[in-house]
């Protein structure tokens, strides 16, 4: 997908249901985007067990990037975990033994 299309195919998901985010006339821009930011800060601790790194793109979308340089760019968060999947070659087990220390030594 070409980025231009990314741009165009935004629009709300079910995980963002009860956010600013969920909304495009959010009472105030900077809210809706302190969210996103905050839930890509969470999602980053969760992808770094899988070498990977996602970041906000125009508060539309996201790109995930690995280690080795891949990029893909995704729409929702189940896109991201579908695509870190593919990327690292490893299940994005939530129950994962490893992933869950690593999130119990993190603040």
């Amino acid at each position: 997908m070409c980025a231009f299309c990314a741009l165009l195919s935004g629009g709300s998901h079910w995980s963002e249901a009860g956010t600013d985010a969920a909304e495009s006339d959010a009472p105030s821009g900077r809210d809706r985007l302190m969210e996103r930011h905050h839930r890509v800060r969470l999602v980053n601790r969760i992808l770094a067990h899988h070498g990977c790194k996602l970041s906000d793109w125009n508060n539309n979308s996201y790109i995930l990037r690995s280690q080795r340089g891949q990029t893909s760019i995704v729409d929702s968060l189940p896109q991201v975990w579908a695509r870190a999947e593919e990327i690292s070659k490893k299940p994005a087990d939530p129950l994962d033994p490893g992933l869950l220390e690593r999130l119990s030594k993190t603040p």
